[in-house]
């Protein structure tokens, strides 16, 4: 069975959804489901990594494509991941993407 990455490493992760990258093309053809899909469709992929400040900065520098921090790896042994809004409140997406080895 699968284990995702911050179960693995015993960490948490805190998502601030505002700052997700949408394409205004996407905004424009899928409305208020934009950010729906851009976090849970599962087709179309971004490179999503961690790093301490100091990797970052100079990852932004020598990367020929725009660099967005979208939130951060905090203490949380449990490997649970929470999205949050603008001011910090909590965001349920509900039961999102498609699990590929699930049993059907």
């Amino acid at each position: 069975r699968p284990c995702h990455i911050c179960k693995a490493s015993q960490v948490g992760a805190r998502i601030e959804i505002d700052r997700v990258p949408i394409q205004p093309e996407v905004k424009a053809n899928f409305g208020d489901r934009a950010l729906e899909l851009a976090l849970s469709g599962g087709e179309d992929y971004e490179l999503l990594f961690t790093g301490s400040t100091e990797v970052i900065d100079k990852v932004k520098k020598a990367a020929s494509c725009l660099v967005t921090i979208i939130g951060e790896i905090i203490a949380d042994k449990t490997g649970k991941i929470t999205l949050v809004d603008k001011k910090g409140k909590p965001f349920n997406l509900g039961k999102p993407g498609w699990e590929h080895f699930a049993p059907r």
